[in-house]
């Protein structure tokens, strides 16, 4: 604990406000608050670095993943050129997007690989704390009206959509840390938080985060070992994490939501009827397709597809539940909004900036594990469209950035 206490006085204040930014970013307390404090930091960064920001600056354009990246989001604004409602196109864009320029080039000129990988601890951190907020309220010591949680449903102060999320990675990013850590308090800390967050998030509602979970793991278990799928470690540990999540599944309460969805595939199938979550997300996707078959290279613009997803409900006879604004699904969002253009573009800036992380292993790890389980989210939820999940996701493609840009210079000096 000491050692700890002298490493906070010895750490530059700016650096610990980045720190306290990033660690009450999961929360979004208040409406405000992501953008009051982008501001603060932005203009502490502007008086910080003010001599030096033009050549800090460079470095930006000198990393192609995070280039890629502020291309995909200025594409998003030139998409509104195409749009038939330009002002409120502008007003929707500006709604997820304005204050990632504010973002981007602070934490990446700012933090060096230690800093970076700071910050990724913190959200984790922040994660395991949520965890245990969760299942306090589950263990029934308190409740909170306004949001609907209780032991029941212990979101806390978030929607279950947005704070599995952070169950899910939490899990396997405590993972990686712990064992990858040679300081005993660390990986007592990290697998603490791992098995709080794995707690959190079978006692909440999210299955579309849980398989997410599921499915990484699996991913994670291939990678990590390197070896055939059937190899005897694989198959046991693919075998425990089964076990475990029906488990929880089960004495929580869960279970039954699998064989609703089980159901309601069903009536799909048998009577063409999309009831419930899981068929309403199979007809807004395939509603989806249809609009993206149809502005398939740069997309219909940000809200024209919102449009004609409405209107396509509204004149379906066999559509008889309310009017959604949402596809549900990121990966359909971007595509309809975008086109192949701008999915490529971000697809792209994740591959090319998990390639540059492949050397190091717990980077590339936690880059992965932490990417599938928002590919997989995304193609029942709004990730990007969710704040704070967008932020977050953003933060972490810059902090892991950062530790590639700079240990891509790091070996340049070395072979000079």
């Amino acid at each position: 604990m000491n050692n700890i206490i002298n490493k906070l006085k010895s750490t530059d204040s700016y650096i610990l406000f980045i720190y306290s930014y990033l660690f009450i970013m999961p929360w979004n307390f208040f409406k405000w608050q992501m953008g009051v404090f982008t501001v603060i930091l932005f203009i502490w960064w502007i008086f910080k670095y003010k001599n030096k920001i033009f050549n800090m600056m460079k470095n930006i354009a000198m990393f192609k993943p995070l280039l890629l990246l502020i291309i995909f989001i200025l594409y998003k604004y030139l998409a509104i050129i195409w749009s038939d409602d330009v002002f409120a196109s502008i007003e929707y864009t500006n709604s997820f997007n304005k204050y990632y320029f504010l973002m981007i080039p602070v934490l990446f000129t700012s933090l060096t690989i230690n800093e970076a990988r700071n910050g990724l601890k913190v959200l984790i951190i922040s994660f395991g704390t949520y965890a245990i907020f969760s299942f306090l309220i589950y263990l029934g010591y308190f409740t909170i009206e306004e949001t609907g949680s209780n032991s029941s449903n212990p979101k806390g102060i978030l929607g279950y959509a947005i704070m599995s999320v952070y169950m899910a990675v939490g899990i396997i990013c405590a993972f990686f840390i712990a064992i990858y850590s040679k300081n005993k308090n660390i990986k007592f800390l990290f697998f603490s938080i791992m098995i709080f967050c794995f707690i959190g998030l079978f006692i909440n509602n999210s299955r579309t985060a849980q398989l997410a979970f599921i499915f990484t793991s699996f991913i994670i278990l291939i990678k990590y070992y390197r070896i055939y799928i059937f190899n005897i470690k694989t198959l046991s540990s693919i075998f425990i994490i089964l076990i475990a999540t029906t488990y929880f599944l089960i004495e929580s309460g869960k279970f039954n939501r699998y064989n609703a969805a089980y159901n309601e595939v069903k009536n799909i199938i048998v009577d063409n009827k999309y009831n419930g979550s899981f068929g309403l997300r199979i007809y807004f996707t395939k509603a989806g397709l249809e609009i993206v078959k149809n502005n398939l290279i740069f997309g219909t613009g940000p809200l024209d597809s919102i449009a004609l997803f409405e209107n396509m409900q509204k004149n379906d006879p066999n559509y008889n539940t309310r009017i959604f604004s949402s596809f549900h699904n990121i990966h359909i969002d971007i595509l309809a909004q975008y086109g192949l253009v701008g999915y490529l573009l971000l697809v792209f800036s994740i591959i090319s900036l998990l390639y540059k992380l492949k050397e190091l292993r717990l980077d590339y790890m936690m880059g992965v594990s932490f990417f599938s389980i928002i590919f997989f989210i995304s193609l029942s939820n709004g990730t990007f469209t969710k704040k704070p999940i967008n932020y977050i996701i953003i933060s972490v493609f810059i902090l892991l950035s950062v530790i590639a840009y700079n240990q891509y210079k790091k070996q340049n000096m070395n072979e000079s």
